[in-house]
């Protein structure tokens, strides 16, 4: 009798849904296919690739409050991401890696989405590249792809509780409702 052994152990991030983000090709923004992702935050690989993201941003666009919101909650951490990356999600490579989000608990027909931090590759980040960047819509991107992967015909609520001021346009413009705490706004005054 013959026995085939096979490996179930699942490591890294795992395929969400493809997303569309906008390039720059000569004058002209054009369509590009990315991947939308979930890192597996129970996993020391996947919050190690966090960290990586977190090294290469340079701490910037809360990739070091994020890193270390997977690493304090680990698998109660939800993070995911946006990368250029079309396969091998079991090996994310960090460099490749273009925005990341992280929000309460998402389930298949969920009717409301709580988003923590939302950050973008200081690169293609519009308040820091805005002229030079020839990547836009990443933000966006992952926070379509939130919607569509609750499976609702009606899109899901995205809301933000306590947000920056500065905040305020560009979540109104993504869809995502936000209130502000006048007092955060005045202790960083």
């Amino acid at each position: 009798m013959q026995v085939n052994s096979v490996d179930n152990t699942h490591f890294g991030a795992k395929l969400i849904s493809p997303a569309k983000i906008k390039y720059k090709a000569g004058k002209y923004w054009k369509d590009f296919d990315v991947s939308f992702i979930k890192f597996e935050t129970n996993k020391v690989e996947d919050r190690t690739k966090l960290d990586a993201v977190n090294y290469l941003w340079g701490g910037k666009n809360l990739s070091a409050s994020i890193a270390e919101e997977a690493n304090i909650l680990g698998g109660k951490s939800n993070v995911y991401g946006l990368t250029l990356q079309q396969s091998n999600f079991e090996h994310v490579l960090p460099d490749h890696i273009l925005g990341l989000v992280t929000t309460s608990k998402v389930r298949k027909g969920e009717s409301d989405i709580e988003i923590f931090k939302i950050g973008t590759n200081p690169k293609y980040a519009y308040e820091q590249n805005r002229r030079t960047r020839d990547i836009k819509h990443i933000a966006a991107a992952m926070l379509d792809a939130l919607r569509d992967y609750t499976g609702r015909k009606d899109a899901p609520r995205l809301y933000v509780h306590y947000a920056n001021p500065k905040e305020m346009k560009f979540l109104t413009r993504v869809g995502v409702e936000a209130q502000t705490n006048d007092a955060v706004e005045i202790i960083s005054k």
